[in-house]
This record gives structure tokens, sequence and C-alpha cells, in this order.
């Protein structure tokens, strides 16, 4: 059974193919290349867990700018944090700083906040530990397989 406890996350998305994608309201996002990240945060009710398990799967009826951008990656798994504190908007601005780094789309996932986006580009998604290393706080990969049924940490 997973874990429903809070924290942090990073959805790695892999674009199944290239073009203009709407974003809902926000606009227009175009794939082309490299991978993606999306920053998030789990602090209510089903945590991580919960958040996981939803953004591994096409949304039925699209709520968050990350649904709309679902069907057309791929997503092979998130890295969590557990904790309470409310990380994702130093998470976004830490990971703009690596080399290539890229905000594909204005205020995608961001538009509570004023960070840039809570979705970047990469040219190369990087190691566990150097992501742990960069956001300071330990990192725990979960691969999607069984829509995130193994998440126990």
């Amino acid at each position: 059974m997973m874990s429903d406890d809070r924290g942090t996350y990073l959805v790695r998305l892999i674009p199944e193919h290239s073009g203009p994608v709407r974003i809902g309201r926000l606009g227009i996002l175009t794939l082309a290349g490299g991978e993606l990240l999306y920053v998030g945060s789990a602090l209510g009710p089903g945590g991580l867990a919960a958040r996981c398990r939803h953004h591994g799967r096409e949304a039925a009826r699209p709520h968050w700018h990350l649904d709309y951008l679902r069907p057309h990656c791929r997503v092979p798994g998130c890295w969590v944090a557990r904790g309470l504190a409310r990380r994702e908007h130093v998470w976004a601005r830490l990971l703009g700083t690596l080399p290539g780094a890229s905000w594909p789309l204005a205020r995608f996932g961001s538009s509570d906040c004023d960070c840039p986006a809570h979705l970047l580009r990469l040219e190369q998604t990087p190691e566990t530990a150097a992501l742990s290393a960069l956001l300071g706080v330990p990192l725990v990969w979960r691969m999607a397989r069984g829509r995130f049924e193994e998440f126990e940490a």
C-alpha cells in the first residue's frame, strides 16, 4: 500500500512528439526536444502517493496545467522528498540554473506564485544524486510502473 506522506516532487516527462500543445487558457507550449521536469507539492490529503498517481495517468477532465500536457508525454516516474516545507518555488528557480535549462511556457504551474514557471525543459535529466545536491535534500526516485503502487521509501 502506498504511503500518504506529504512533500515536494519532480515529475519527469518525455515528450512523445514535437509541435504545439494547448495548455488550457494559459497558451501554447511547443514540444521540441529534450526532457521536461515539473515541480509540485503534495501537502494535502493523499500526499505524494496520490499526486504522483494522478500525474502518472491522463486526466479525464484536465484541471492543472500538467493535465493538459500529460497526453503528449510519457512519465517514467517522479522524484520525491518528504516533508512539510513548501519547496517547489525554490526548486523551480534552482533547476533553472542547470546548464541548458529553460522555461518553455511562462507561468506553467505557477499562476499562483511569482516563479517564472514550474515546468522546465532540460537537454538531459541529471542523475538523482546531482538533483539531490542541487536541491539540498535527499530525493527518492519512484518509477511509474504499476501506477506508483510501490511507493514506499
